[in-house]
C-alpha cells in the first residue's frame, strides 16, 4: 500500500470516529499545510565542536542567560566581532 494511500485510508478512520464521537475536524484540520519553500539566501550551517575548561563553559552560560541568549548565540556574536575586527 503507498503512503499516499495509508494516509488518505487514516484520515478517513480518524473523520469517522471523531464524527461518532460528534467531533468532527474541519477540513482545514484534517491535512497540514503545505510547506513553505526555504528562502533562497539561507546557507547550510556547519557544527563544530569546542572543548572548553568548565570555568570558562560556566561563565559562558552565566553570560548567555543574564542576557537572555543561547550559549551558540553568544559564540556567533563573539566570531561577528572577530571578524569585522579584521
Amino acid at each position: 500500500m503507498s503512503k499516499a494511500k495509508s494516509a488518505k485510508d487514516l484520515l478517513e478512520r480518524m473523520k469517522t470516529v471523531a464524527a461518532r464521537r460528534g467531533t468532527a475536524p474541519k477540513e482545514a484540520d484534517a491535512a497540514p499545510p503545505p510547506a513553505e519553500p526555504a528562502e533562497p539566501a539561507a546557507k547550510k550551517k556547519v557544527r563544530i565542536t569546542v572543548d572548553l575548561d568548565p570555568e570558562m563553559h560556566r561563565f559562558l552560560k552565566v553570560y548567555a542567560a543574564e542576557r537572555g541568549m543561547k550559549l551558540s548565540e553568544v559564540i556567533r556574536e563573539l566570531v561577528k566581532e572577530l571578524q569585522h575586527d579584521q
